[in-house]
């Protein structure tokens, strides 16, 4: 049983995630819980546990310094780090430390934990492994293997002894990295594809990469990158073009995979090196050429070139938080042209930005979440849940599926708008019956009645007459005369007195209007209407 130490100060926190997975099935059990770096750094000796979970930010001590500190003290646990999304700097400095994962507190899920727990167990019985069977003899292609995993999966400090140093230095004079992303979680890929899918495809591409590397390059390693992937270990040694050999392997290895997997992959390569003292060196240009993937995956192969390092300088800069205080005046003035302006301002910032994936996906998410937060009380809306959005996103391959995304999201959040400005029409104009239904006795004005509502009057004005079909006016006097008539009818009233009772300023002006709309004066409609002779 691997032994699970979980350390969050928020208790709510650790009884979830303890609660999140049944353990044992994973051949796993909590032997304890703290709620900060420096609880959980005295308990090391005692609980000596195999996989700690824990948070970043703390009292006392925070997750960085509680696993430098324990690695420090000997401690030989993978750690699984959790993190807010604004904390991602400090994320990626735990991986650079040698963090197994990092996972989201809000975006955490039973398969994001299941699947940084698999990579931990993965890397215990690694450790295991090189630490317990080191009598066993190994292959000479064994033991580079093992150098390689440990300095570029797992990113150890680790000499290699004289023998084994001088066979490195001999097979990869100028070495090169090339990663491949297997990309079957992104946006277009079945979902019934399930992780024992994942694993069957990792191990039969592993053998299919293995084969065909060998018809290209006389030296190589392929080394698994958990379920991610892997890194291909070259010697470019007495090869003429190696960017063209690259090339022409990386298309046949997309087909490969396309045709047997049906899983898409994307592929970046570093420079070649002068010796494999520079492999840190290559693997940060292959993965800086790896995020050029995102803007442009439709070749073999992305190559590290200068583009990779002004792209991550152009990008660090990304922010569109400064459009936010529009978006907040828009949706609330309920103005679809200026909401959608300032959506399409935003995605022209995406495109000319070229923010990284990660960028990318908290920049939306956050947007997402920002909106909707806006407009959540308008009664039903068709938006799905936050948690949702984020795994939708976490889904896409490229910048131009986060376009498209935006693109949709700015329409539905405008057809929103749109029903939303009808549902306020419809409630200001029923509003504004009202009123008039109260004070049809009184002078009833535009101005009055706009001021009564608490609106301008050019806006009730345009609002009453797009839903009613005329204008305010008009509608007070028909109201107006309308109640004349059931007056006159009910013969109790003189027509002076119908006429003060309405609001008229003259029973010449009421008998003018009266006229102007029934064709009668008020006179002949009694004598029309209520002096009937007698059958």
């Amino acid at each position: 049983m691997y032994r699970i130490m979980i350390v969050d100060d928020e208790p709510l926190i650790l009884a979830g995630i303890a609660s999140l997975l049944n353990w044992e099935e994973y051949q796993c059990r909590i032997v304890g819980k703290a709620s900060n770096g420096q609880q959980a750094l005295s308990l090391l000796d005692t609980l000596r546990p195999d996989i700690v979970i824990t948070d970043i930010k703390m009292p006392a001590m925070d997750g960085i310094t509680f696993m430098k500190t324990a690695m420090k003290n000997g401690c030989a646990a993978s750690f699984i780090l959790l993190t807010n999304l604004e904390e991602f700097s400090l994320a990626k400095e735990a991986l650079h430390l040698g963090a197994i994962d990092y996972l989201v507190k809000l975006e955490l899920s039973e398969d994001s934990l299941i699947q940084a727990l698999e990579c931990a167990i993965e890397r215990c019985n690694m450790n295991y492994r090189m630490t317990h069977l080191a009598e066993e003899p190994l292959t000479v292609d064994e033991r580079i293997q093992n150098y390689f995993q440990r300095v570029l999966i797992y990113n150890t400090d680790v000499e290699a002894e004289d023998e084994l140093s001088g066979l490195i230095r001999e097979r990869y004079p100028r070495p090169a990295l090339m990663l491949i992303n297997f990309n079957y979680g992104f946006e277009g890929f079945s979902e019934a594809f399930t992780r024992a899918d994942q694993k069957k495809v990792m191990g039969f591409a592993e053998d299919i990469i293995n084969g065909m590397v060998k018809g290209f390059f006389d030296n190589s390693c392929v080394l698994r990158r958990e379920q991610s992937g892997f890194v291909l270990v070259l010697s470019t040694e007495g090869i003429d073009d190696f960017k063209k050999e690259a090339s022409v392997m990386s298309i046949k290895f997309r087909q490969v995979m396309k045709d047997y997997f049906e899983v898409p992959i994307s592929i970046a390569v570093s420079l070649p090196g002068s010796g494999v003292d520079e492999i840190q060196d290559l693997l940060y240009q292959a993965m800086s050429a790896m995020n050029l993937t995102f803007y442009d995956n439709s070749g073999g192969a992305v190559f590290y070139s200068a583009m990779c390092e002004d792209n991550l300088s152009h990008s660090s800069n990304f922010n569109i938080n400064f459009l936010k205080k529009d978006v907040t005046e828009a949706i609330r003035q309920n103005d679809c042209e200026a909401f959608k302006t300032i959506m399409n301002q935003m995605i022209q910032l995406f495109s000319e930005c070229r923010p990284t994936r990660q960028q990318a996906v908290n920049a939306c998410n956050n947007l997402y979440y920002f909106i909707t937060s806006l407009i959540e009380d308008w009664g039903e809306q068709d938006f799905p849940y936050a948690v949702d959005i984020v795994g939708q996103l976490n889904r896409m391959a490229n910048l131009s599926t986060v376009l498209t995304w935006l693109q949709g999201f700015r329409d539905q959040v405008v057809r929103a708008l749109e029903d939303h400005q009808e549902a306020r029409r419809d409630k200001l104009v029923e509003l504004a019956l009202e009123y008039v239904k109260g004070h049809y006795q009184e002078k009833i004005t535009l101005s009055q009645a706009a001021a009564a509502l608490n609106v301008s009057q050019g806006h009730l004005s345009s609002t009453f007459k797009k839903q009613m079909g005329k204008n305010f006016s008009d509608y007070v006097t028909e109201m107006k005369i309308e109640k004349a008539r059931e007056l006159i009818e009910s013969y109790q009233y003189m027509m002076y007195e119908i006429s003060d009772m309405l609001g008229f300023d003259t029973q010449y002006y009421f008998s003018a209007v009266f006229k102007k709309i029934t064709g009668y004066t008020p006179k002949e409609y009694e004598n029309l209407v209520v002096k009937k002779p007698l059958l």
